[in-house]
């Protein structure tokens, strides 16, 4: 069976996944030929367009995160392996995945009984590193409403979402402040979710399994890529279930097998389940299309919505130190355009090491494994407010001497500060014992 073969057998059931959709966005190596961007090349196309990109073209594709007409927001939970220069061992051969997937399993496991032990619907899309918990979120529901109350916007992403432009199918109606709002509340879920998971797992390294953590801030580790909520909602999406996956052959340059294929393992909607659990056989129908068209047949595509059950999940969250933290990190004040950095230069308690980020900040500031040294040494050596440890990197972000290439617009320099600030703030006060969940 060749990549046509196997995306005209998942058409009708790839299309539910699309359901709320009213564009697609397709990648693959070809679009290059079409003057995609060489680092990312991609495509956004009428959503009337996708059997033309999959069957036809083979791409692969991606679900947009907020849905058409900004009337649902998509929670796309992203967990994965992260081996930093071994990433290719999950491409080499479906023996070297299974070995590394050991690590995995446990977690998934634990987020698996997390979403059913609390009646919360869910797809778990398996991907060749890790996967995808999947569900929709409807406006004018009462669990958006509440995910909406938990939101928070800058007032430089509510210019980025207000913005419009007929000319680009993601931009066209901007996106409406509900629904980024609502987006803005599943990513502080997202991160109650990864701090319980690493809770759970916090003697991993003892146990000689991997460490889990948020983002690639770690050589080896078990990363939840909440990634997917910093930036602009329009800017965002997550590769689509039933959808090939050419990393194999894109980013690693592995001969000798076609692309894999991204499985579908549970589909639970809130009370009752579908799924595959022999996690053998998963990862082994990621490599065989016939067998992955095969597996297919057992699912019908549609993405479950979230039901009330969200609604205690987010009390559940709203009783945590991270809730109290978040709150007190959107109300408090920020620095005058400039102080931060200037003052942070005088600061004394810093090491060298952080010094140097804030006189070479491009690409440092905007590692992950950088960004979580710099705000540890602000945090907890010098004692600085977490906001205020925002307002350094947004000066930072903001300065052009430093020939930034991030398109600042679409990926707003004041929420990409807040977001790394908090996220790796709030990091560092667990890690100290400090925040409890």
């Amino acid at each position: 069976m060749n990549v046509h073969d196997y995306y005209q057998s998942v058409a009708g059931r790839l299309k539910h996944c699309f359901r709320f959709s009213d564009y697609v966005i397709a990648t693959g190596n070809e679009l290059t030929a079409t003057g995609a961007d060489p680092a990312f090349p991609a495509t956004a196309e009428p959503v009337e367009r996708l059997e033309a990109l999959t069957v036809d073209r083979g791409l692969q594709v991606h679900l947009p995160i907020i849905g058409k007409q900004s009337q649902s927001v998509l929670m796309p939970i992203d967990f994965e392996l992260f081996l930093k220069d071994e990433n290719h061992l999950l491409y080499t051969s479906p023996e070297s995945q299974k070995a590394l997937f050991s690590h995995l399993i446990p977690v998934i496991r634990f987020l698996e009984n997390f979403f059913r032990s609390r009646g919360l619907p869910y797809l778990l899309d398996y991907t060749p590193s890790g996967g995808h918990i999947l569900f929709h979120n409807l406006l004018g529901q009462r669990a958006t409403d509440q995910l909406i109350q938990i939101g928070y916007l800058e007032q430089d992403l509510i210019r980025a979402c207000d913005y419009r432009d007929p000319h680009d199918i993601r931009r066209r109606n901007g996106v409406s402040h509900h629904a980024a709002r609502a987006f803005s509340g599943l990513g502080k879920l997202a991160e109650y979710i990864s701090l319980v998971t690493m809770e759970a797992f916090k003697d991993n390294e003892s146990r000689g399994m991997f460490p889990v953590f948020i983002s690639d801030a770690l050589d080896c580790s078990i990363n939840f890529d909440n990634s997917w909520n910093e930036g602009s909602p329009f800017m965002r999406s997550i590769r689509s279930p039933f959808s090939l996956h050419k990393k194999n052959l894109e980013k690693y340059g592995i001969e000798g097998h076609g692309p894999l294929v991204d499985v579908i393992g549970t589909c639970f909607d809130g009370s009752h389940a579908i799924e595959e659990t022999d996690m053998e056989k998963i990862l082994n129908t990621m490599w065989n299309l016939e067998n992955a068209s095969e597996h297919a047949r057992k699912f019908s595509g549609h993405i479950p919505c979230s039901n009330d059950a969200l609604i205690d999940l987010i009390h559940e969250y709203k009783a945590s130190d991270l809730y109290r933290f978040h709150q007190d990190f959107d109300g408090q004040e920020d620095m005058p355009a400039g102080k931060a950095l200037e003052h942070a230069k005088r600061e004394t308690k810093v090491p060298d090491w952080s010094r140097d980020i804030l006189y070479h900040p491009n690409p440092k500031a905007l590692q992950p494994k950088n960004m979580i040294g710099l705000i540890y040494d602000f945090l907890i050596r010098a004692e600085w407010n977490p906001r205020h440890i925002a307002d350094i990197l947004r000066d930072l972000y903001q300065n052009p001497s430093f020939h930034w290439t991030q398109d600042f617009f679409k990926y707003p320099a004041v929420e990409k500060a807040n977001f790394w600030a908090r996220t790796y703030s709030a990091v560092t006060l667990w890690k100290q014992g400090r925040l409890s969940l």
